[in-house]
Formats: C-alpha cells, sequence, structure tokens
C-alpha cells in the first residue's frame, strides 16, 4: 500500500487520480508523432531543394570561369534538377548576362500533401558569378 501513496505525519495520502500527467504525456507523444509525420513529409523535398541550390551556384560558377553559353548552362541546370530529382521547365530558370556577370535565377514549388492539407513549399534560387577566370 505505501507504493502507491506518500506517508506525510503519519497519514497516507493517496496522489491524486485525475489524470493530468496521462493526459499531458499522451498530449505530448501526439504532437511528437504529427511533428515527426510532417518532418518525413517535408525532409526529402527540403533537401532536393538545398542540394539543387548549391549545384547550381556551383554550375555557375564554372561556368562563368569556362565562357559557357546560355543555352549549355540552361542543359546543365536541368540535368542537375533531374539527378536531384526536381522537376524544372525552362521557363522555371531565367539566366540573364549584365556587365560581365552571370545572374541564374530558379524559382520553383513543390506540392507537399500533409494528409490534412495540401502546402506549397516553394524554393528560390540566386547564382552570380563573373565571366572569365581570375
Amino acid at each position: 500500500m505505501m507504493a502507491f501513496g506518500i506517508a506525510c505525519g503519519g497519514v497516507l495520502k493517496l496522489r491524486s487520480e485525475e489524470g493530468k500527467g496521462l493526459a499531458g504525456c499522451l498530449s505530448f507523444l501526439l504532437v511528437l508523432v504529427v511533428v515527426g509525420f510532417a518532418a518525413a513529409k517535408i525532409w526529402p523535398e527540403y533537401y532536393a531543394c538545398k542540394s539543387l541550390d548549391t549545384d547550381v551556384r556551383t554550375e555557375v560558377s564554372r561556368a562563368g570561369a569556362n565562357f559557357l553559353s546560355d543555352e549549355t548552362l540552361m542543359k546543365d541546370i536541368l540535368n542537375l534538377a533531374t539527378r536531384n530529382e526536381v522537376k524544372l521547365t525552362n521557363e522555371q530558370v531565367k539566366i540573364e548576362r549584365f556587365a560581365g556577370q552571370i545572374n541564374v535565377v530558379v524559382h520553383f514549388t513543390v506540392p507537399i500533401d500533409l494528409f490534412f492539407f495540401n502546402w506549397d513549399m516553394s524554393c528560390d534560387i540566386k547564382a552570380t558569378s563573373f565571366v572569365g577566370r581570375l
């Protein structure tokens, strides 16, 4: 009997059995499951976006140093998107040359199904490089 109560001044007091601790624990576990589910759905798309960002910045730097044409750069960026499992079109990639620089802007959205609603994650990639070798 002492395992379920606390002896206080010679009188055995039983713990409050309102269930507040259990309800808090279950609420926390529910929130943890929901956050884990959302993270499992969002993480692959987020990782693909950031990986493509790094690859595009590297490719734009290479294109500036090697005097690549806009068509070659566009083809390389679309190949990088395919490798990173991102669906890109020519309209989502803007290549501009101005004052000895190459500016590339890539904007796309990825729809993510989060069970109760759909969320469109927006990815913006901006890369700049000077034309020529240093």
